[in-house]
């Protein structure tokens, strides 16, 4: 036991003899005053020398970009789309498969891809989905570049005007333009209609006004309605099977109307001419 503590005691003596090693200053880095901030620490080695690969992280303020797109080209089935007057557009037989297709280009910053779609909004749905990408998973339109969005539909079978709302929307859900797809199912020819026949007017007075009523036979069986011209100028639209108006002037002369029934595929008119006597 003795003879531990005695080996002991000299190896304590010869720790506190031998010098000690002087500490290495310590390398302080001041940052650059930069927007982007980079923090790494030195790269270790493996036994064999080989570097090994650190992740360095990046802090700073990203970029954030803009959406913003134009429809240059609207069709359905490759004929142009009327969107402005919905109407014009061919009409449809029930149930009769259709494809709208739109042309759009990037005009914003953003880089869209398959997180952007065609979605439908509102009215009468005509699809299975209610949203569809503009583009295929992996692919994406960069700034300043098209793409065509088709988008395959089937017409209601209940005759009449059906429309509905969709809209190009942004990742996020935000709506970047909206379009109202508007159809007019139809199960005749779309032959133009039947002019008026028997157009005929009566004139009165009533309060200092000349009253003119015109009359016709509504001979139409495929009109969208009536228009009513005076002297060449639109005095009233009226809905299909109309057969008279009531129009006032304040004046006495000679008037011309034309009486005209329309639908998509063309007009069929008939014009009289009218002499008002002053009203006293």
């Amino acid at each position: 036991m003795k003879k531990y503590q005695f080996t002991g005691l000299i190896l304590l003596i010869l720790s506190a003899c031998s010098s000690q090693p002087t500490p290495l200053p310590i390398q302080t880095l001041t940052p650059s005053p930069t927007a982007l901030v980079v923090t790494s620490t030195a790269v270790p080695t493996l036994a064999d020398g080989t570097p090994v690969a650190l992740a360095t992280s990046i802090t700073g303020t990203p970029t954030v970009c803009k959406d913003a797109v134009s429809n240059t080209v609207s069709t359905r089935d490759d004929a142009p789309y009327n969107f402005t007057d919905v109407r014009s557009n061919k009409p449809v037989p029930p149930n009769e498969h259709f494809t709208m297709s739109w042309t759009f280009q990037n005009t914003g910053t953003c880089t869209w891809d398959s997180s952007y779609v065609m979605a439908f909004n509102s009215g009468y749905q005509m699809t299975q989905a209610a949203s569809y990408p503009i583009v295929a998973a992996g692919l994406t339109v960069a700034p300043g570049q098209s793409a065509i969005v088709h988008i395959n539909m089937v017409a209601p079978e209940k005759t009449g005007g059906h429309q509905a709302v969709w809209q190009l929307q942004s990742r996020n859900g935000t709506s970047l333009v909206k379009f109202t797809v508007f159809v007019k199912v139809d199960k005749g020819t779309y032959s133009p209609p039947a002019r008026p026949i028997a157009l005929t007017s009566k004139t009165s007075c009533a309060a200092g006004l000349g009253k003119i009523r015109l009359s016709w036979v509504d001979a139409a069986d495929n009109e969208d309605g009536y228009r009513i011209y005076r002297n060449q100028e639109l005095l009233v639209e009226l809905p299909a099977n109309s057969a008279s108006v009531v129009d006032a002037v304040a004046s006495a002369g000679k008037y011309t109307y034309v009486v005209v029934a329309y639908n998509v595929a063309g007009e069929g008119s008939a014009d009289i001419s009218v002499e008002v006597a002053e009203c006293k």
